[in-house]
Order: structure tokens, then sequence, then C-alpha cells
């Protein structure tokens, strides 16, 4: 990969092309991601004491060396990962201190004080505060928080929000051991700790699984758009993006309390119990139904999987498009009502588009992270 191509990248000046290039780069090798890891970690250290991003390049090119052979440019990368050993994991991101331009195809945290931070699934680092307290630690695709002697002194909810585009999943374990998995396209609100005497909520837009903790002094109550669930200690699925009409909770282990809480009615309704293997879905009209169902195919994102059970092409669409990190236009809305059971884990979109195409037959166009379906 050509260093030019990396520093446009870095700059923000790096065309789509570009930029798919690079991930492809990244992508051929272990080798090639680990070297682009360092270039992030240089990259990071010197726009902390640089506010020119010219000058932070130079000092990137002066860390790591203009190198023209791969063994060269490796021995350099070594060094540069234990320069950045030795001053430390807290400065090794300058995204621990310093408010930057947010990229929409990476994850991101943002702490009770606005500051927001890029969380890149390589690292491993400490989620700290403007202040300099330790929140938590961060072990790749996993942040765990941690209750410190300065925040058990604390009787202030304090929130942090975590947004994970299109095409990535992620991890939380709050402070009291609850353990919460996330997929694509999910925004969640939480506090870094809970306060003593107070019911645990998280506030949640997308989807997550949830394995709660048991305290039955605190009860945990996920807030998902006009819907409430309440639980003590247990494992469920919550299905709530805006954009869909469908919004579901799926009972695993324990038991749950569903309530509805908006919607056109506006009025809260009686909490409706769940037993392991049971559902609840609101519509978009607020109508609650409660039925049996086979678990597998609603947590299998967790997996990477994608499982459709006689499922409509329009909601299958929207899945797609987190999944893959693509935005689907349909021209052919005669299609929408199609209804498609499979399953699928290593297919690309296409293969699965084509697999579609087959039952009623539709054309598509892929432009790199665009895709137009016409008749």
């Amino acid at each position: 990969m050509r260093e030019s191509t990396i520093k446009k990248y870095f700059l923000g000046e790096a065309t789509e092309e570009e930029i798919k290039a690079i991930f492809e780069w990244v992508d051929a090798s272990k080798e090639n991601k680990e070297q682009f890891i360092q270039y992030k970690k240089v990259w990071a250290l010197s726009i902390e004491s640089n506010e020119d991003y010219l000058l932070a390049w130079q000092e990137v090119q002066r860390k790591i060396g203009v190198a023209k052979s791969r063994k060269r440019i490796s021995l350099a990368l070594k060094y540069a990962a234990v320069f950045v050993i030795g001053i430390g994991v807290a400065a090794i991101l300058f995204l621990n201190n310093k408010e930057v331009e947010v990229p929409i195809n990476e994850i991101v945290l943002e702490l009770s004080d606005g500051t927001k931070k890029v969380i890149y699934n390589d690292v491993d680092q400490d989620i700290v505060s403007k202040d300099g307290l330790v929140l938590g630690k961060q072990q790749e695709n996993r942040i765990t928080y941690q209750d410190s002697k300065d925040m058990l002194e604390s009787e202030e909810l304090v929130y942090n929000t975590l947004r994970v585009p299109y095409g990535k999943r992620f991890q939380l374990v709050l402070s009291d051991g609850s353990s919460i998995r996330l997929n694509s396209g999910t925004k969640i609100r939480y506090p870094i700790r809970f306060i003593k005497g107070m019911s645990r909520e998280v506030f949640l837009d997308g989807e997550a699984y949830f394995k709660v903790s048991e305290d039955k002094e605190h009860a945990f109550v996920v807030w998902a758009n006009d819907f409430s669930t309440r639980v003590y200690g247990t494992e469920f699925n919550v299905s709530s993006y805006k954009n869909d009409d469908i919004h579901e909770v799926v009972l695993v282990k324990g038991s749950v309390g569903v309530r509805k809480t908006g919607g056109q009615s506006n009025v809260i309704e009686e909490e409706l119990f769940l037993t392991p293997n049971e559902k609840a879905s609101f519509d978009i009209t607020g109508h609650i139904q409660k039925q049996t169902v086979n678990i597998a195919g609603h947590i299998a994102w967790m997996d990477g999987v994608l499982l459709f059970s006689n499922e409509r092409l329009e909601n299958i669409i929207r899945k797609l498009e987190r999944h893959y990190a693509v935005s689907i236009k349909n021209n052919y809305t005669g299609i929408n009502d199609n209804r498609y059971t499979g399953t699928f884990d290593i297919e690309t979109i296409e293969e699965i588009l084509k697999s579609f195409s087959k039952h009623r037959p539709f054309t598509y166009v892929i432009d790199e992270n665009k895709i137009t379906i016409n008749p």
C-alpha cells in the first residue's frame, strides 16, 4: 500500500475508492493489519501534540520512517509499537483526550461531557474521562466498566452513549457485571455505574442481547423507543430499530415483564409477562402480540448469521443494510411482500440477492456500498 494513500486517509482526503483499497489491503494479511494498526497508533500520538495535521503526518514519517522495503517498514513499526507502549496506554489514542471528527463507519463512544472517542476493534486501552478518571477498559471488541473508588463516592447518574455503525458489532459489560452484545446500527445510553436504591436503566435504539446480573433489590429496565422491558436477572434479546415496523423482545432465560410506554395512544399499559421461548411483538399501531418462537432465529446475529423465516423482503432489506453496511434502494415495490426463508453466514450480499431473485425475478445494480433493485 502506497504511503501517500495512507497519508490521505489520515488527513481525511482519501476518496471512497482509496479507502476501499486500504481496507482490502488490511484484510489481505495479518502483517498488513499489524502495520496499519501501528500507523494508527503513531498518528494518534502525533496528532495529540500537533494541531496542524500536516505536521502530524510529518511526525508519523519521522517516527516510523519512510521505508522502501516491507522489511524496513516492519522494523520501524515494531519500534513504533515499543515507543507507544513505553508512554502508557492512556496516551496511545488521542481519542481519550481530544475531540475528533467522528467517521460514520466507526464505533463511537460519547462520554457525559460530550467528548467523542472512536473505538477501534483491534485496540486495548483504558476508557478515560477528561478529568483523567479511568471509567473502564477496552479489550478489542469489548468495553468493561468498573466501580472505582472515585465513582463509588458519587451519587449522581453519569451516562455514556455507544453507537455501533452498520456492518459492525460490539459488546459492553456494565459496572454490575451485566453483559450486552450490540448488533449493527445500534445506539445505547447507559450509566457508567448504578446507584444504590435506584433501578438499573439503559436506553436502546437498535438490537441487543442482554445477560443481566441478578440483583433482586435493583430491577434492570431496558427502555426501547415505545416500550420497556423489566427484569431482575435473565437473558433476552431486544430488537427495536426506529425504522422497523415491528419491535420485539425474545426471552431466552428467566422471566421479564414487557410494557408499552408510548406510541399513538401514549398510554402506559399493563405488563405482559414472558416465559422462556416466548416473544412479545409491537407493531406501528401499538398492537401487542405474544407467541412461542424458535429462539435460534432471533439471536443468530451474534454469530454473524442472517436467518430469515418466512420474512418479508422489505424487512430483510433493512437487515441486509445493517449487516453489510450498504444502502439499498428498491425501485420494485411490488416484491416488498415477497417472503423468504434461508440462513446465510459466509455469503456475500450479491450471492443473497441472486438467491432471492430466483424466487421472483428482479435485477440489481451494485455500485460500491450502494445497491439499486429494479424489475
